[in-house]
């Protein structure tokens, strides 16, 4: 782990006008992770999973799971305007009124099945419906291809480029130092680095 680095990510925000729905190409039900039960329940093969999103629940964000008899498939998290917003953003980001979409993640086998698009669309859904002008936003690294494609699928257009700027610690992990967001930055073709 280097003691300091810095990492780029593209930003996309919903339009405001937008509504959107997208079907499923498999059968698995979702729930709200609103309670710790369910994800002890749920996530009870990964205690860092559950003592992560036990802190998610507890500072108010909202997350959603995906699963299939009692396995999670896909996750996803959103932080709302009265929260802290996500912890791998810069301070003066994470202090925004706005909704920002964050730590998502598919098993590698149920990839492809429009779980992403969908846990996208719900959240969207949500925000909406909560404040028809809600603010939304999410984040993904360049170099990942199938999320922004899916992200850009549900709806979402470029909101520039995020630096984040990180301290690391050996055993104790890292903690985001500061960054910057330059909201008119072009965003790099699928798969190119910054």
């Amino acid at each position: 782990m280097r003691l300091l680095s810095r990492c780029n990510l593209v930003a996309y925000r919903l339009p405001p006008r937008w509504s959107g729905r997208i079907h499923l190409s498999t059968e698995v039900s979702f729930l709200e992770l609103d309670d710790k039960e369910k994800i002890t329940y749920l996530f009870k093969k990964d205690k860092i999973l559950q003592n992560k999103f036990c802190k998610f629940l507890a500072k108010g964000f909202r997350g959603i799971v995906w699963y299939n008899e009692n396995n999670w498939i896909s996750y996803s998290w959103i932080s709302l305007p009265e929260t802290d917003g996500p912890p791998h953003l810069p301070r003066y980001i994470r202090q925004l009124p706005i909704y920002w979409i964050f730590y998502c993640r598919t098993k590698e086998e149920y990839r492809g099945h429009g779980l992403y698009k969908a846990s996208l669309s719900i959240l969207c859904n949500w925000a909406r419906e909560r404040d028809p002008k809600a603010e939304v936003y999410i984040d993904t690294e360049p170099s990942n291809v199938p999320s922004r494609k899916a992200i850009e699928a549900v709806g979402f257009v470029p909101a520039g480029i995020i630096s984040v700027w990180t301290l690391g610690f050996p055993k104790l992990g890292s903690v985001v130092i500061g960054g910057s967001w330059n909201k008119e930055a072009e965003h790099p073709h699928p798969g190119v680095d910054l």
